[in-house]
This record gives structure tokens, sequence and C-alpha cells, in this order.
């Protein structure tokens, strides 16, 4: 049984984590283990209706465990790399970013289960384009940089180092040979990057600039998965053949262009959560959900308002 866990930190993550979650158990039922990450500080501020929705999705929360050293400056991003420290006792965990919805069944089978890590290209070349800081980054742990080259999964046309975009990573919990596990790899590296690598703009990208260095570090594999399972939503349409599973919508007002994914999500959160807990949601977290449109790029036809 894999073990599907994001972090839950602020009145937008919950709303987000509320909707991921009411999807993951829609198409998934009970076929995998589901762990929400909540910061110390952010516990006492979880109110009884998002918690009564967990519980009726499945979802196990936790307290975000803590780093062995603080950031070189503030990085929530980096809770995921805490979260994934975490022993959840199974053989596979993946990690979600909270604003991800599940479309569709997951199909966790091998190649995606496997000693690798599973991966999906991020979108375009949002750090370090002319490869100089990705060289000194590489030089930092004694490596060259890397010679393959992956193709990303919005400039088709494009050839670059490994770079994933981290809101999906599906890992094996079994420790390496080097005797780390490969969540305390990832975030050990990702510390050591930002204490004693001299390069600019590490936010928000520490996180993916570390994962293929943990990788090429330790001589470990990763397995590229379909880009259904990272779909970018911002700014684009579906094309014909393209059936995402795991929608990245990054902000409400992505998914407002996205309107029938967004109303069935809130259909699929209703089911779970009957018609008064969900009363209780949509007064919390209603005008987020309904967020207006951000008409930056294509967008797919408007329905009416979510109610």
């Amino acid at each position: 049984m894999v073990a599907i866990f994001f972090v839950v930190d602020g009145l937008t993550l919950e709303a987000q984590a509320a909707l991921l979650a009411a999807t993951l158990r829609h198409h998934n039922g009970t076929a995998h283990r589901y762990l929400g990450y909540v910061p110390a500080a952010h516990i006492p501020n979880l109110g009884p209706a998002f918690v009564s929705l967990m519980q009726r999705c499945g979802v196990e929360l936790r307290r975000l465990p803590d780093g062995s050293r603080p950031w070189y400056k503030p990085y929530p991003h980096g809770n995921k790399l805490l979260a994934a420290l975490d022993r959840r006792g199974s053989s596979h965990s993946m990690f979600l970013d909270s604003d991800i919805l599940c479309l569709a069944p997951l199909d966790l089978s091998p190649p995606m289960l496997a000693d690798a890590v599973t991966v999906v290209p991020e979108g375009r070349r949002s750090w370090g384009k002319d490869l100089e800081r990705w060289e000194r980054v590489y030089a930092r742990f004694g490596l060259p940089l890397p010679q393959e080259r992956i193709t990303l999964s919005r400039a088709r046309t494009m050839r670059f180092v490994p770079y994933f975009n981290a809101g999906m990573a599906l890992f094996p919990e079994a420790r390496l040979p080097h005797g780390r596990r490969f969540a305390e790899a990832w975030y050990d590296t990702a510390l050591e990057i930002d204490h004693d690598v001299p390069v600019a703009k590490k936010r928000p990208w520490l996180d993916q600039i570390a994962l293929p260095v943990t990788l090429k570090r330790f001589g470990l594999n990763y397995h590229l998965a379909d880009e259904a399972y990272n779909f970018a939503a911002s700014d684009r349409v579906l094309k014909p053949g393209e059936a995402p599973i795991l929608l990245h919508y990054h902000r409400f007002g992505h998914l407002a262009t996205w309107p029938n994914q967004r109303q069935a999500a809130l259909d699929q959160t209703r089911a779970i959560a009957g018609p008064g807990l969900f009363s209780d949601l949509q007064a919390i977290y209603g005008h987020l959900w309904a967020a207006a449109p951000i008409q930056s790029g294509p967008v797919a036809p408007t329905l009416p308002q979510v109610p």
C-alpha cells in the first residue's frame, strides 16, 4: 500500500487539501493511505469542520516533523521535505502538493512502483536556464553537470538537464546503500544547497533544484511518469488525447478556468461530507473555491458560477 501525503498550513492550503483529500478518496477509496502534515503552529487553528472532513476521507493528520536545522531563511515550500522525513510504514510514499485534484484512479503499479523515484518533468526552464547555476550546484558535491537531457513537459521542443516538478514525487521508503532513506538524502541535499551554495533565486525552486542533484549524488534512478500524473493547469486547455489524472492548478484562479473539474471536485466533497458538513465547509472556504478566473492565457469555456 502506498502512503499518499500532503501538507496543510493556513486557510488556503486547508481549502486545497479539502478538495485533494475528497477527490483522492472518491477515485481511490481505501486503496492507499492518506496523511496530512500540519505545522505545530497551525494545529490549534484547524477547525472541527476540516478535521471532520479529513476523518471522512480517511486522512490521518500528523504534526509536521522538525528538521535537523533551520533553513538559511524561511522556506514554506520546504515543508514537503520535512513531511517526507516521517516514517509511514509503507513500502512507497507519494507526496502531492495540496493544490492538486485527483481526476481519475491512480495506477500505482510497476514501473511507477520500483526502486527508482517517479517524477514528471518540470514544464519550463524555471531555474538555471544557462546551466551555469546548475554547474555550481553539482560542483558542490564533486559532480559534473549531467550529460543526459529530458524533454520538459510544456516546452516539448526543449531538451534540458534533469529537472522535475516537485509537486508530485513517488519514492521508495527502504534504506539506500549509503544508509539513508531517499527523503533524508533529499532533505540533507536541499539544506546544504541552501546554506552553502552561492547561487541566486533558490526560492521557491530549492526543492526542485535539490531533487535531481540528490539522485545523482546518491546514484539513484528516476522514472519519468506520464505528464497526466502532474498536469499543470495554468494557461492551457485540454488537447485531444490529454487526460489528466492529477491536475496541478497552483492557484484557485487557475482552477476556475477548469470549471467542470472544479465542480466535480466540489460535488465529490459534498457527497463525502454530507449536506450539513459541506455547508460548514462552504462557509469557511467557499470564497476561495469560487475564485474568479485568472485570464492570463487561453482558458476553457466558462460555466455558471459555483454555488
